[in-house]
């Protein structure tokens, strides 16, 4: 992304904010609870979360709005999805004061079934690729401002283990976020407003090249992701399947 499209215009804050460690546990229930029934309206969604055994916040790494890092694994017919769980938690500052729906998006990805070849979600390489766009959206902080003004964004990522040919030649594996498919909505309801949902596609190399080429990379995105979305894949992060190539 340019300069200019990294340039972030200044937003009111919100004057939903609660004051109080009780409060702020209550609003915190409240965006879980409904966070978990979007989620359940996509799939079946597995009881356990998954999450690192020592937060990454602790060592270094983005801090999640409430703190808390989690993804939730939603099970469909042929597919499965991976989506970050605490992006849209509340904020709280060191004044307990608690500000809803965070970073005021959350992040997935979705891949058939044959994608893990059997393998734990956890250890795959498409969880890796989803646990690193969290931390990027995290360490960003604005992510949502982007996609508001370009439609969608890209990102490259050193993803562990990834499938012979996504990678690049610097050895990055490129995504392409965009809210809305066919089959998951762009965002979902709060007590507090809308929350962003960001779906993203695993980029073949030459699609990534494209982008990295044009001299317009905001349309050259939203021209990949219209293509893509009218290709026989979809959304679906497919390592095997021919490169679309905006005209």
């Amino acid at each position: 992304m340019s300069q200019n499209e990294h340039a972030i215009p200044q937003v009111p804050q919100p004057d939903d904010a609660v004051v109080g460690k009780a409060a702020g546990a209550q609003m915190l229930a409240t965006a879980c609870a409904t966070r978990d029934a979007f989620y359940a309206s996509l799939g079946d969604v597995d009881a356990d979360v998954l999450a690192p055994l020592v937060n990454p916040a602790f060592m270094g790494g983005p801090r999640w709005p409430s703190l808390r890092q989690a993804w939730r694994v939603i099970r469909r017919a042929d597919t499965i999805i991976l989506a970050s769980d605490g992006l849209s938690d509340p904020f709280e500052d060191d004044d307990d004061v608690f500000v809803p729906r965070g970073h005021l998006l959350e992040v997935c990805i979705e891949a058939p079934l044959a994608a893990f070849d059997g393998q734990a979600v956890a250890q795959s390489w498409l969880f890796d690729a989803i646990y690193q766009i969290s931390q990027n959206v995290a360490d960003h902080g604005s992510i949502d401002l982007l996609v508001q003004r370009h439609g969608s964004v890209s990102m490259v990522l050193d993803v562990q283990e990834a499938p012979t040919g996504l990678e690049d030649e610097h050895g990055q594996l490129g995504v392409l976020l965009a809210q809305g498919t066919a089959t998951i909505p762009p965002s979902f309801g709060t007590p507090y407003g809308e929350v962003m949902l960001l779906t993203a596609t695993v980029l073949q190399p030459a699609e990534l090249a494209h982008i990295g080429n044009a001299a317009d990379k905001a349309q050259s995105r939203r021209d990949l992701a219209a293509a893509l979305a009218a290709s026989p894949t979809g959304h679906l992060s497919v390592a095997q399947r021919p490169a679309v190539i905006p005209r």
